[in-house]
Formats: C-alpha cells, sequence, structure tokens
C-alpha cells in the first residue's frame, strides 16, 4: 500500500510535516498586554506577539482538514529520479546497517494517546525496539554533503537549526514510539559499491521497479555517489537524546493545531 493509500495518514499530522507546525506566527496582544508592553517600549506602536501559527503551519492545518473532508490524501504521488533514488538507497543501507534495527519504514504508528492517535500519525525508517528510533536520508551530493556536514558537528541545536525537517520528524517518531533517543543517518555510495547496486536495480521485482530503471542505465558520473576513500564516509550517523522539551513542545503545537482542525 502507498502513502497516499494509507488511511492512517491521511487528515492526520505526520512525523515527516509535522516541522510546519513549530514557526510562531503572529497574534494581537490584549488591551492589557499593549499596556504593560508600553511601559517597557513606550516608544513602540506595536500591536502583536509571537503566537498561533505562520502561514506555512496554517496551510498545512487547512490540507489536513481537507483530506479530512474528503476522506483522501492530497498527495497525488508525484515520480522524481532524486525521490526513487532515495527509495532505492534505503533498501540498500538497510543491509548495511547493524542486526539491532528492525525495518519500519511500510507501516504507520498512530501516537499512544487515544486522543491523539486520531490526529497524530508517522512512519519511522528504523527502529530499535524501545530504545531508539532512526530516520535515514539518501540525498543527491549537495545536500548529502550539508546534511553530513551538519550530522557530523554532533550538535543539537545546529541540528534543530539548518534541518528542521529532519530533526523534527526525529521528534515526533521519538514521541510516538515513547523513545528518548533518536538517529540521523545520512547515506550515499561509494563508487565501488555502484556496479552491485546498479545489478540490484536491474534485477528489481518490485512493481513498480521501472522508477528505478535509470540507477542502472545512467552513466555512473551522473549518479550520486561517493569516491573510496575521500574525505566523506559513505554513511554518516548522529545519535542524539531527543529533549524532553522538545517533545513537550511538538505535542502542544500538535494539540493546539487540532483545536484549530476541528473548528
Amino acid at each position: 500500500m502507498s502513502i497516499i493509500e494509507n488511511k492512517d495518514r491521511i487528515g492526520r499530522f505526520t512525523s515527516s510535516q509535522v516541522y510546519k507546525l513549530i514557526p510562531m506566527g503572529s497574534v494581537k496582544m490584549t488591551p492589557q498586554e499593549i499596556v504593560e508592553f508600553k511601559k517597557l517600549n513606550p516608544k513602540s506602536k506595536k500591536t502583536t506577539k509571537p503566537g498561533g501559527f505562520s502561514a506555512l503551519g496554517l496551510t498545512y492545518i487547512k490540507e489536513k482538514a481537507l483530506e479530512r473532508r474528503m476522506g483522501a490524501s492530497l498527495d497525488t504521488g508525484t515520480y522524481s529520479q532524486p525521490a526513487a533514488w532515495g527509495q532505492f538507497m534505503e533498501f540498500v543501507i538497510f543491509s548495511l546497517l547493524g542486526l539491532e534495527y528492525t525495518i519500519e519504514s511500510q507501516e504507520t504508528v498512530l501516537h499512544p494517546d487515544s486522543y491523539l492517535s486520531q490526529f497524530w500519525s508517522g512512519s519511522v525508517d528504523l527502529k530499535v525496539p524501545n530504545v531508539k528510533v532512526a530516520e535515514i536520508k539518501c540525498y543527491g551530493r549537495k545536500n548529502f554533503g550539508f546534511y553530513a556536514d551538519c550530522l557530523m558537528q554532533k550538535n543539537i541545536e545546529i541540528f534543530k537549526k539548518d534541518f528542521p525537517a529532519e530533526y523534527w520528524q526525529i521528534i515526533s517518531n521519538s514521541c510516538i514510539h515513547k523513545v528518548d533517543i533518536g538517529e540521523a543517518i545520512s547515506y550515499m555510495p561509494y563508487e565501488s559499491e555502484m556496479p552491485e547496486i546498479r545489478e540490484m536495480a536491474t534485477n528489481c521485482e518490485e512493481g513498480d521497479k521501472w522508477k528505478y530503471r535509470f540507477i542502472a542505465e545512467k552513466p555512473i558520473s551522473e549518479l550520486p555517489c561517493l569516491p573510496d576513500n575521500g574525505y566523506y564516509e559513505n554513511i554518516v550517523k548522529f545519535e542524539f537524546s531527543t529533549p524532553k522539551t522538545d517533545q513537550q513542545f511538538l505535542t502542544s503545537r500538535i494539540e493546539e493545531a487540532v483545536k484549530l482542525l476541528n473548528e
């Protein structure tokens, strides 16, 4: 079953998109708040304060409301070679990681809270049961380089600032799976891996194997891979304790979004 047909995602806020709910918008101050603000800032004419959701968040909430009315996903499943590359590379890296991981990418899990489960779900790439969740990203050369540079710094605040979508996806799935450790994984194959990968693409038995034909047919120079023994390793990982404050903040943002969704 494809993501666009997945009933557990339709009309629910999902881990891969919750970053849209994080930025604050602006709301009007109450008369009392304006009075207090003027005492500290007598020359200011400001009458608003941070609150609510940004335009991005409000649009996302409206989209989920529309899905709930339609009973169908708004995602039409548009094909692109970069997306197909990322999907196929996930197949490849699964065989390179340790046996402690279990593959979960085809399963959507609802939030464990009976009320929030109606509005919040996520699909995690990998997990170590009751220990951690992990997300794999297999980008093209430029995005791999930027993402790898970020992960190699092992700094949560930099990760959150520079890659909010990836960061909040992990936070969301840590809430859903009730674990306190998250792991970001980036993968790009070495050139020496490409012959085997091209053979895998040629012999792929998936029903949509046509999507991966370009991996076998394009020159290796046109595919995102790394020179062996270069600066970057093919697998870059960053494991971290997911901050309780961010888990709580995301939960509060989901709860606030649900109120608008129900309106």
